[in-house]
């Protein structure tokens, strides 16, 4: 698998072997800014978490419950507009406008049945720009995704009974923290 500024390499799900195959490596970047640390303690808990052999029930009930639904509610929506608006909406105004950000940066690759705003809209939409333009970037991630990422990435972890989601979680959260440190 790979993730922006981290390779690493996993079990698969129901992995039988005892052995822990996990590795990871830091992908050297032009800029420092998309560089995550090898000693950063989040990082190895993060990848701890991730190494573990994971059974696709548990994955897959996890995920439900974090994002889909769960009684009463999903524990973790991931969208914007869920924790911008008071009403805790989807397909919000907040929605609207983030698409509108798309088009002017000429931003056609996001899925279209999902809100604009969803966070894997706005993960594709960071690496878009990331390759395109650094400037805008940077203000797309102080003014609108930070505003909301890391309430979402807390719900995240204090909600995943999987050890996958929480290392999952910590990571982006070592991942972004660094990136919002380094902006």
């Amino acid at each position: 698998a790979r993730l922006r500024g981290i390779s690493t390499s996993f079990p698969s799900l129901n992995a039988t072997s005892s052995e822990n195959n996990c590795n990871a490596t830091i992908i050297e970047k032009n800029s420092s800014i998309y560089t995550l640390e090898n000693d950063s303690p989040l990082q190895k808990e993060a990848l701890a978490l991730l190494c573990e052999n994971h059974l696709k029930l548990e994955v897959g009930s996890d995920f439900t419950a974090l994002f889909i639904s769960d009684i009463p509610f999903a524990k973790a929506p991931p969208y914007a507009s869920f924790y911008l608006s008071k009403d805790k909406e989807i397909y919000s105004n907040n929605s609207d406008l983030v698409k509108e950000i798309y088009s002017k940066n000429h931003f056609l690759n996001y899925i279209d049945n999902e809100p604009a705003d969803s966070l894997i809209n706005e993960l594709l939409f960071i690496s878009f720009l990331s390759k395109n333009n650094d400037k805008f970037l940077k203000d797309f991630l102080r003014y609108h995704f930070f505003t909301w990422f890391f309430a979402w990435n807390l719900e995240l972890i204090k909600g995943a009974n999987s050890h996958f989601y929480k290392g999952l979680g910590l990571l982006m959260k070592d991942f972004f923290e660094t990136l919002k440190k380094n902006n």
